[in-house]
């Protein structure tokens, strides 16, 4: 992956796999991207095969394309921390 010689190919099938049950279990998803923006775009197309929403988390690249998305324009720890409070 990304020119690694030494990827885990098997590793990464086994994460899929548990990955891809957990999901047919999962009622409502949503794909949270933190800090990869637009140039690793595997998170997002990700979601985007799913059909669920995204919140990107990213103080420079925090744009979405879908109204049912969420941009959060912060880094990730300000970001997570906000959210933590707002759900208590």
């Amino acid at each position: 992956m990304f020119g690694d010689w030494e990827f885990e190919g098997h590793r990464y099938a086994q994460s899929q796999s548990s990955l891809l049950t957990w999901f047919a279990r999962a009622s409502r998803p949503v794909v949270i991207e933190i800090g990869a923006g637009t140039a690793i775009p595997s998170a997002r197309h990700f979601g985007e095969g799913l059909d669920c929403p995204l919140i990107r988390i990213n103080p420079s690249e925090s744009e979405v394309g879908l109204h049912r998305d969420i941009s959060i324009p912060l880094g990730a720890k300000e970001a997570l921390l906000r959210i933590a409070d707002a759900l208590v």
